[in-house]
């Protein structure tokens, strides 16, 4: 496993996978993931990402169009603020293979806020047609509800 910085991200590569934690914003270039990774299919782990401003959506949009020219690329554990991100821009709509990503939920039951994990694979029907899973609370176990409006987070899956 190999890790480096860029600016205020932490990356780690571990063949054609890698892990990014931190901010990405105009203090990383990252290009320099693309020249580490190997040609053809890659996988990003981005659950924690924390912060995306303007100048690293535009460094993300160029990393990934690097990427899918050298194969297919799956985003794992979308962090909530890179999901929202990418769901303002048709760009990534239909690009990215996406599995998994955190999105805002909040339980009408006890009032419990998390960032929750979604499985998009197991709920991509709902996910098309803009529907949130409904996902157990884990203070309470009733039905979360998603705490924004769908479009932020699942207009990526619309074909």
């Amino acid at each position: 496993m190999k890790s480096f910085r860029l600016g205020r991200l932490e990356v780690q590569l571990d063949g054609s996978r890698a892990v990014l934690v931190g901010r990405i914003d105009d203090s990383c270039k990252l290009g320099e993931i693309a020249s580490q990774l190997p040609p053809g299919d890659v996988v990003l782990h981005t659950a924690g990402v924390t912060f995306v401003n303007s100048i690293g959506m535009r460094e993300w949009a160029r990393l990934l169009r690097v990427l899918r020219n050298r194969g297919v690329v799956t985003l794992e554990a979308v962090s909530d603020v890179l999901m929202t991100q990418m769901n303002m821009l048709s760009e990534f709509q239909g690009n990215v293979q996406i599995p998994s990503f955190h999105a805002s939920y909040v339980c009408p039951a006890c009032g419990y806020e998390a960032s929750l994990l979604v499985d998009a694979l197991a709920y991509v029907e709902a996910l098309r047609q803009l529907r949130a899973p409904a996902l157990p609370c884990p203070e309470c176990n009733a039905a979360m509800e998603l705490g924004d409006f769908p479009e932020r987070y699942m207009s990526i899956f619309r074909k």
